[in-house]
């Protein structure tokens, strides 16, 4: 009987947590995650350029554990990072959103680490403004942030693990997942989006 009142109440908070301090995002439908974007890439010394406009999507990458340093990266050695801009909107008609930042899980199929085989926080700050405004003002309410998902240490994690890895190539998924809190003091977790990075022999 006590083991069923246990679960019971693991259960009740679970559904607690889900409410994240009283905001309904079901989906993303108040507060959401529109995927990762690249910029478009300039010889240099022209600086790479970023059309927020109509954003071209970055679906994932390849990369060496052993030459990336970061994701993103430096791909095309031209002294800055490429791709992986996270978009994100906030739908709520008369609320801003303050972005906290991002939660981020790594997982590899096959690995013998549990997984996630790592997890971290990316902080962000970002203000989201309402979807609706009064007539001549500018809407705000969706913004693209550059952000380096996995970091430096994440790297050098998965570096001195490499026995506990998959043989490659094997796919690595990096799931994120962008906070919030709203002018009322609700908090918000965005719909997951997911970037796909094939790890080379």
């Amino acid at each position: 009987m006590v083991r069923g009142r246990f679960v019971m109440l693991a259960a009740c908070i679970a559904v607690m947590g889900c409410g994240s301090g009283g905001g309904s995002n079901d989906q993303g439908v108040a507060f959401r995650a529109l995927g990762t974007f690249q910029e478009e890439e300039q010889i240099a010394p022209a600086v790479d350029t970023f059309n927020a406009d109509s954003p071209t999507g970055d679906s994932g990458r390849i990369v060496r554990l052993s030459d990336t340093p970061t994701i993103p990266s430096d791909i095309n050695g031209d002294g800055d990072l490429d791709g992986l801009f996270i978009g994100m909107r906030n739908d709520m008609d008369f609320q801003s959103v303050n972005v906290q930042g991002i939660q981020v899980e790594i997982v590899i199929e096959g690995a013998l680490l549990s997984n996630p085989v790592a997890t971290d926080f990316v902080p962000l700050a970002v203000s989201l403004g309402p979807a609706k405004v009064e007539e001549g003002e500018d809407v705000h309410n969706t913004f693209y942030s550059q952000t380096i998902v996995v970091s430096a240490d994440i790297m050098a994690f998965l570096n001195q693990n490499r026995t506990l890895l998959p043989t490659p190539p094997f796919n690595m998924t990096i799931v994120m997942t962008v906070e919030g809190v709203a002018d009322n003091g609700d908090s918000f977790d965005s719909n997951e989006i997911t970037y796909n990075v094939v790890v080379e022999p």
